[in-house]
């Protein structure tokens, strides 16, 4: 039987492949011409766009190793800028320069009252590393305890804090804490504190073993730092995600952030004192302000590991010479800056609280070591910038120099203070008052 001759069918898959290559051409013929014609444009756009990210870096600092420009390509610093020795930041706007100069709204205590912060049930922000040094914490609490109600003696220093107050601890600072804060042995001083911690934190810590059962003598008690820095960094995430961040100036978000979070860290550090009165009602309590603090340039700064610290003389490893002498590194350390109105105005609520509001009760001081870390660049109009040698991140004090600065002032203020009598009539805790204390057992 014959069959009819039939044309041979295409598969489908190959023609749509044939299609869209013929489609591929045309786009690819009509883009060329296009581009062709908007060159011209396109480079004169190009060239203004350099030449504006240009000005921007020039007004941040000098040429120095933090620009992009070549030194030859660079333009030539204002004289007259030079010598103010600005930041190396500056505001995006001028919105958010008014906001930074406005003034600050006064804390009324009601306001403080409903802020005052419980601790929180669970530490959510904080990863494996904390609660390993939470744990180490309630575990020093408790040994410290042990040792000291075997002598039937009281513990006579607890220092209280974040990782200023943590670092004490580190090998290359224990002689200087044994030597200015004139200690025979380092067990009769307890190192309380985790680096990065808040009011929050420490709240958690107070009511979740880390306190000693034993009683203190006097406890020293530095925290809120890290509030300010946290409400810092909020800004500048929210400010990543507007695509509004820019490194070489502050915008209006991240000022605001920081104001924002004035209330907190007063009505923080206020809940810190009381939580401490309650545990350990006949210690002599001292508040000390929280330090000045630079603005950090990270491209300023190479990190190194954190496992490499401890054998540090800084947590940081140095610019080079021409870095370190640059206007760009300098005006890390040059008051005032966006921190500077927001921690003196929480040191001067906390001191108001502590001396008008009797907030802890009696044997509470306030007192400053701020002016340890300053040093005066004019005479006539008393300015101030961070002492490098002293604090050379522009946040924690140098290891062992800062803090040989910092223990001479803590002895010199334990020093002044009335003898604290309290302690010839303590009474020993019931176990059931440890327990409902939260302090270690």
């Amino acid at each position: 039987m014959m069959h009819k001759n039939h044309p041979r069918r295409i598969p489908t898959s190959v023609s749509r492949v044939v299609v869209m290559m013929k489609l591929l051409k045309i786009f690819v013929l009509l883009s060329s011409v296009v581009l062709f014609e908007n060159l011209g444009a396109f480079g004169e756009v190009s060239a203004a766009s350099t030449t504006g990210r240009r000005g921007a870096l020039s007004s941040a600092g000098d040429a120095s190793s933090f620009d992009v420009l070549d030194k030859e390509d660079a333009p030539t610093p204002n004289p007259e800028e030079e010598k103010k020795m600005n930041s190396w930041i500056d505001f995006c706007s001028s919105s958010a320069r008014e906001l930074y100069e406005s003034p600050i709204d006064p804390i009324l205590e009601s306001e403080v009252q409903n802020r005052r912060q419980d601790p929180p049930i669970k530490i959510t922000d904080r990863g494996q590393m904390w609660f390993r040094a939470e744990s180490n914490v309630r575990a020093d609490a408790r040994t410290k305890s042990a040792i000291f109600e075997k002598r039937s003696k009281s513990i006579p220093l607890m220092l209280f804090g974040d990782s200023i107050t943590e670092y004490w601890k580190l090998r290359v600072n224990r002689e200087v804490l044994m030597k200015t804060l004139r200690v025979e042995n380092e067990r009769d001083v307890f190192v309380n504190g985790i680096s990065g911690d808040e009011t929050s934190h420490a709240l958690y810590r107070l009511t979740h073993g880390a306190f000693p059962r034993a009683t203190v003598d006097d406890i020293v008690v530095m925290i809120g730092t890290n509030n300010l820095g946290r409400a810092y960094r909020l800004g500048v995430e929210y400010s990543n995600r507007m695509k509004k961040a820019d490194e070489e100036c502050l915008n209006e978000e991240q000022v605001r952030a920081i104001r924002e979070e004035i209330p907190n860290a007063v009505a923080g550090i206020l809940a810190v004192i009381e939580k401490i009165r309650v545990m350990s009602p006949n210690s002599r309590i001292v508040v000390l302000g929280i330090l000045p603090r630079g603005l950090r340039n990270v491209r300023a700064w190479t990190g190194t590991p954190q496992a490499s610290i401890h054998d540090m003389e800084t947590s940081q490893r140095l610019p080079d010479a021409d870095a370190l002498e640059s206007r760009a590194f300098k005006g890390q350390f040059t008051l005032p800056n966006v921190f500077t109105k927001a921690i003196d105005f929480v040191n001067d609520a906390v001191k108001r609280g502590i001396e008008n509001e009797k907030v802890g009760g009696d044997m509470v001081y306030y007192r400053e070591c701020a002016d340890a870390f300053l040093t005066v660049v004019d005479e006539e109009s008393d300015a101030k910038m961070l002492n490098y040698d002293l604090m050379k991140d522009a946040l924690h004090p140098d290891k062992p120099r800062g803090y040989e600065a910092l223990g001479k002032c803590v002895r010199d203020i334990l020093d002044s203070l009335p003898e604290n009598w309290e302690f010839q009539n303590v009474r020993a805790r019931e176990s059931g008052e440890i327990a409902q204390m939260g302090v270690a057992t």
